[in-house]
């Protein structure tokens, strides 16, 4: 029952909570929520309780490298967005992904201070290279779309927890970290709701990223020393302090939109 949760109704609750905010509070916001690790997170925890603590140590940073091929995905897609489909720039971004994940895949074996560097650079360096998009009208909460987007969701989660097992710890880490909720956020608020909302929320997933390379940090530094239980709560609070950080910040960003743009009827979607 708790797997079942944790497979099949937590990650697909934070998309509805991700695209629900995005709505209220502005697309950053929405992905800076979206970056919560309610994927990756109980992932590691499945793996420490099957497999112990030494994978899943080792599965984390595994995953820490794959965070860095998420801020590129997010990078490349919002790059791409204005000029091509929803297809095609989701191609690019996941080809972008890979790419990064093949460069990324040797740090792992180089321990935990080089994999967090590199991860923390690459996702400083997308925020930093993201394109400008123009502040974007808060729209009325709308459920429309919320459940096609979950099911999606939960489609890719279940083929990235069934494969990844299969390859050992270092695979079954950089499986963990193949944007699943990113990728179902972008492409559907692209052909939903257009590229410039689209950015915003890529914008905020190169933001929340920063608190699912600490959850992962945490877990391999403490996973083995701490115990399971220890290291995982340690792990969650800390990325309850970094996400909510981020937040404050784009809320704050929010805050400063000029009044021209608050919230437009749901007629006008």
């Amino acid at each position: 029952m708790i797997e079942l949760f944790f497979k099949l109704i937590l990650p697909p609750l934070m998309i509805g909570v991700a695209t629900l905010a995005s709505h209220r509070w502005g697309p950053t916001v929405g992905g800076v929520l979206a970056a919560v690790p309610a994927k990756g997170g109980p992932i590691m925890l499945f793996l420490a309780l099957d497999q112990g603590a030494a994978f899943a140590a080792t599965s984390s940073v595994a995953a820490l490298c794959g965070v860095g091929g998420c801020a590129f995905f997010c990078l490349v897609y919002a790059r791409v967005c204005r000029r091509v489909s929803w297809p095609i720039a989701g191609a690019a971004a996941y080809a972008a992904f890979v790419g990064c994940w093949l460069v990324m895949f040797p740090l792992s074996s180089l321990g935990l201070a080089v994999a967090f560097a590199a991860t923390v650079g690459l996702c400083w360096s997308a925020r930093r290279l993201m394109p400008e998009a123009p502040p974007v009208p808060r729209r009325a909460a709308s459920t429309r779309g919320i459940p096609a987007r979950m099911v999606a969701g939960v489609a890719m989660l279940l083929f990235v927890t069934t494969v990844g097992p299969y390859f050992g710890a270092t695979i079954s880490g950089m499986m963990a970290a193949v944007p699943t909720v990113a990728a179902v956020l972008a492409l559907f608020t692209h052909a939903q709701e257009g590229p410039d909302r689209t950015i915003g929320v890529m914008r905020g997933m190169t933001h929340g990223l920063l608190g699912l390379a600490a959850f992962l940090a945490v877990v391999a530094a403490t996973v083995v020393s701490l115990g399971i239980w220890v290291s995982f709560a340690l792990a969650s609070s800390t990325v309850v302090v970094v996400q909510l950080i981020e937040l404050r910040a784009a809320l704050r960003a929010h805050a400063a939109l000029p009044e021209e743009i608050a919230a437009v009827p749901e007629a006008a979607e």
